[in-house]
């Protein structure tokens, strides 16, 4: 995580544009990443980024020092993602869907090559999942969230999120 002076984090609290605009160019990259691997929508993504800007600077007075402040700013996009799924009525994954078992992973001895085409068709089929299964594997497996945090985080019970991960690799698996 990138180190922020605390300085900055001050005159920001102060209302100071210039070290607004330090922070926004510091982590506006992290935080459209972070939008877009929720969202999948590039304009999608820029909004939600702004957005999580807007919503950091307003309550940064709330900001406490001994959380990372990429972390807490990765959080403000994340929610703030997750909201604008919400709105497009994200489609809740039923706990009675069946789940299919017994796929194997025999990567180990593939060349270069192929492991890199097997990258691309995970991309590929990660972009095909259903929003609310996209959303937990990247919170998952990219953010490095594990399911107490996400449970958190959306506002359901570990349990929950341990069920839907696993539907979700499941799906994820079927694409490939």
């Amino acid at each position: 995580m990138t180190g922020i002076e605390p300085e900055i984090i001050d005159q920001c609290k102060e209302g100071k544009h210039m070290a607004q605009m330090h922070l926004y160019g510091t982590f506006y990259k992290r935080v459209y990443n972070v939008c877009y691997r929720v969202l999948y929508d590039s304009l999608e993504a820029e909004d939600a980024m702004q957005e999580s800007f807007l919503k950091a600077f307003s309550s940064i007075g709330s900001y406490n020092e001994s959380v990372p402040f990429e972390a807490w700013l990765v959080r403000i996009a994340i929610n703030t993602s997750i909201d604008k799924l919400r709105r497009k009525d994200v489609d809740v994954i039923s706990l009675n869907e069946n789940i299919y078992s017994g796929i194997s992973d025999d990567n180990d001895d593939e060349d270069w090559e192929k492991i890199t085409d097997k990258v691309n068709q995970v991309k590929t089929a990660i972009e095909k999942l259903p929003d609310s299964n996209r959303l937990i594997l990247n919170l998952y497996l990219i953010e490095g969230y594990d399911h107490e945090e996400i449970a958190e985080i959306l506002n359901i019970a570990p349990g929950t999120v341990r069920i839907q991960y696993m539907r979700a690799k499941q799906k994820l698996l079927q694409l490939i």
